[in-house]
């Protein structure tokens, strides 16, 4: 993430024509998986020294801790039904280890957004998406952060001109406009220019006010 050129930073921009590597791009969500399971077993979050975190995994505890016993009982299930015959030791084995997968996958997921929170402190507003995307936002150009909790259709993060939605579970909670708009990079869209984000936090309100507070300590700096 980079400031723009102020003399562009009216402008929009077209997305990034260019695409991501997808075998390093399913590699790097691979480790950053392995990477946040550690850091939750050791029950640290990725902050900096003075941030105050804000959660948005609350929508998502549900429906994973699903997924999790679903892909166990599944790992139980191939074990009961494929017998161990010689001609089939190679696809229960391979079964096993797949469904293995899928459940510490689903944990590292899990884990992503635990130890990953939205933040406030003394360099701006941190925003984030998991460990796939953080959009830091210094206070100073921060002219309007507004709680504001909305439904959404599509994907969870998307791109309209140069308003970025983060969703949970199609919801979001908090609208924070930039006063010089920053560039961020995007899975799907590359790099895109942005001046608004809409995203979801647990407790938006408590984010929105503690934020007002750091921009009014800032303009009064």
């Amino acid at each position: 993430m980079t400031d723009t050129d102020p003399a562009t930073a009216g402008l929009a921009k077209p997305a990034s024509t260019e695409r991501p590597d997808w075998f390093r791009l399913a590699m790097q969500i691979e480790a950053n998986g392995w990477r946040s399971l550690a850091l939750w077993l050791r029950r640290r979050t990725v902050l900096m020294e003075g941030e105050k975190p804000y959660p948005y995994r609350g929508p998502l505890l549900a429906p994973m801790w699903v997924m999790i016993v679903l892909s166990a009982l599944e790992v139980v299930a191939l074990d009961v039904i494929i017998p161990w015959t010689p001609g089939l030791i190679w696809l229960r084995i391979f079964l096993i280890v797949l469904g293995a997968w899928g459940v510490i996958f689903v944990f590292g997921m899990l884990a992503g957004v635990t130890v990953h929170p939205h933040a406030s402190g003394p360099d701006g507003l941190l925003i984030r998406n998991g460990s796939s995307l953080a959009i830091r936002i210094p206070w100073e150009d921060v002219p309007s952060i507004r709680y504001e909790q909305k439904s959404h259709d599509g994907r969870s993060v998307q791109l309209d001109g140069q308003s970025l939605l983060i969703a949970v579970s199609k919801q979001s909670t908090v609208r924070v406009e930039i006063a010089r708009p920053i560039e961020v990079s995007l899975l799907r869209q590359g790099k895109c220019l942005v001046s608004a984000v809409s995203f979801y936090s647990d407790d938006g309100r408590a984010l929105v006010k503690d934020a007002r507070a750091w921009i009014a300590r800032t303009n009064a700096a």
